[in-house]
């Protein structure tokens, strides 16, 4: 699991409408453009983020595994393509969580991305240059969400 944490000086009751809801994730979750909610609402959510990798069209279904409102959300990675074309398949299984903690003013967000390669080559791999990679995107996530807060602040949404 690659984790990075932050605190974000924001309550997690504000927190959690822009790390909750899909059409926010653009907002700070670095690898999507556009999340559309496919069916449900909360807990078994269906959703399409659609974003970019390596210069091609992504589009990955997700499911909303965890959904503790003010405290956790998880997704779990259903399928993914480029191109509209299956992707290679790197990990058998993508879990994506965020959680919330008080702390001081604000909140401790941490985020976790949990893969499981899809083979010993893909866990070398992971383990050489895909986890510092991740652990780039976490960083910035984390700072895209604190700017977000900061602009919500700013004009009293």
């Amino acid at each position: 699991m690659i984790t990075r944490s932050a605190e974000i000086p924001a309550t997690a009751e504000a927190v959690w409408p822009v790390v909750s809801a899909a059409d926010r994730l653009p907002d700070w979750y670095s690898l999507a453009d556009r999340v559309d909610v496919v069916t449900g609402q909360g807990m078994g959510e269906r959703r399409l983020a659609h974003g970019r990798h390596d210069g091609r069209r992504q589009e990955i279904d997700q499911e909303v595994v965890e959904h503790e409102p003010h405290k956790v959300i998880a997704w779990r990675q259903l399928a993914e393509r480029h191109d509209g074309e299956p992707a290679t398949v790197r990990a058998t299984d993508v879990l994506f969580r965020v959680r919330l903690e008080p702390e001081g003013r604000g909140t401790r967000v941490r985020l976790e991305s949990q893969l499981t390669p899809a083979g010993i080559g893909r866990a070398i791999a992971l383990h050489l240059v895909g986890a510092a990679a991740i652990g780039r995107e976490l960083d910035e996530c984390l700072v895209r969400l604190t700017r977000s807060l900061e602009l919500e602040q700013e004009h009293g949404r």
